[in-house]
């Protein structure tokens, strides 16, 4: 057992997780066990995409597990065998479902984690709640309204609302950059919430939507949308784009010129480390706001950074984050509990802190939505390259309970 193994200490309110230094260990849990969990393992169910566009977020989710369970805690919680499988969603709801009702029926998991789709979040909800067999450690569904429809005790996000990543920047812009915005969003139902809940928030602090302009997922020649940006006449952008649609996007409003007109902000999906090297000087000086910022230079996610990039030659992500954080989550929660038993394990995870290398993360007890630390990032030029510069932590932020009191 390692030195950090044995260093754990829990409590019912504040779980540290240790420096997160990476230890020599064998990889004790394999991918494809067919075996039902029993009081001498935990196991774990991944459902998410491993094929097409959403596949490399997949595996950053699964990564940030495997270094904590695998690597750092020689592939145990609490004396008991962590096992795994696995199943591709290829981000469609109806497999999504299907797989959960699987992993919940047939595999016997303890936890479920994933999806990445908040539309496979929502086909995979009612399977949950209804079975009360499992832990459902939502590692990057954002959607607000899984908490505000019919929420369910066995539903806890790991991840970040669309609230979260969005509205909490409309104060620092209204007081820092600009008291105008127009909004540019990929049109569809996660930009459109982010839009929305920004709007609201930038309205209620005296600041001004001069126009909003959504663009199809997948568009490659944001030309046209780039004219009526320039033509709303405001000072500064509120964006939610990621992915391919993030590179494009931000690669051509650079290439039209409006960054020397207008300053460009958004949603921290929209300048994430997973774009910004293909995204290259267009980006700097631009802001965003995110929970997990691979720069940000604290101790504890020095340590996460250092682990990871050792562990699988590359910088982690925010995904990778929230996979890790899935895993502290499993492993306080068994601990706690002295077992697998769903309800008592629930009970540890409700309101509970974990030490993730983002900063301050508990689950909301009214929610078991995160109430964490934002990062308002800054692109600027580092080592040849970009990236993002911490200029403000929002602490503790918390978000909306929609109605939800679990």
């Amino acid at each position: 057992m390692s030195d950090e193994k044995r260093s754990v200490q829990f409590s019912r309110r504040k779980f540290l997780a240790g420096s997160g230094a990476t230890v020599a260990a064998s990889l004790a849990g394999c991918f494809g066990s067919a075996g039902s969990s029993g009081s001498d393992s935990v196991k774990i169910g991944f459902v998410l995409p491993f094929s097409g566009t959403y596949s490399f977020l997949g595996e950053s989710i699964v990564n940030g597990v495997k270094l904590r369970l695998d690597e750092q805690l020689d592939g145990e919680i609490d004396g008991r065998t962590v096992e795994y499988v696995r199943k591709d969603t290829g981000a469609d709801p109806a497999t999504g479902a299907s797989i959960t009702q699987e992993f919940l029926q047939s595999e016997n998991v303890d936890f479920i984690v994933g999806p990445v789709s908040s539309a496979v979040a929502g086909a995979m909800k009612p399977e949950i709640a209804s079975s009360g067999s499992a832990i459902w450690l939502n590692a990057n569904a954002g959607n607000f309204k899984l908490v505000q429809d019919n929420c369910t005790k066995y539903h806890f996000r790991t991840s970040f609302n669309t609230w979260q990543t969005s509205a909490p920047l409309a104060s620092y812009i209204n007081d820092n950059i600009a008291d105008n915005v127009v909004l540019s969003y990929a049109n569809y139902t996660f930009g459109q919430q982010s839009k929305n809940l920004f709007r609201e928030e930038f309205e209620k602090v005296g600041g001004s939507v001069v126009d909003e302009i959504g663009a199809p997922l997948g568009t490659s020649d944001y030309s046209s949308f780039l004219q009526e940006i320039e033509n709303s006449g405001a000072d500064a952008v509120f964006s939610f784009f990621a992915g391919s649609d993030a590179v494009n996007y931000i690669k051509q409003f650079s290439s039209f010129g409006l960054n020397e007109k207008m300053t460009q902000t958004g949603s921290g999906f929209l300048l994430s480390a997973d774009t910004l090297q293909a995204q290259g000087t267009a980006a700097l000086g631009m802001y965003s706001l995110l929970h997990y910022t691979p720069t940000k230079q604290t101790d504890r996610n020095q340590a996460f950074v250092d682990a990871y990039s050792s562990q699988y030659d590359t910088t982690p992500n925010v995904y990778a984050c929230q996979g890790y954080d899935s895993a502290l989550a499993a492993e306080l929660a068994v601990t706690e509990a002295g077992g697998t038993e769903t309800d008592p394990m629930v009970s540890s995870l409700a309101g509970a802190e974990l030490d993730s290398p983002r900063g301050y993360f508990k689950f909301k007890s009214s929610t078991h939505d995160p109430v964490m630390d934002m990062d308002i990032r800054q692109v600027v030029e580092a080592d040849g390259g970009v990236q993002n510069e911490v200029v403000e932590t929002l602490t503790q932020v918390e978000g909306p309970t929609w109605g939800c009191n679990l």
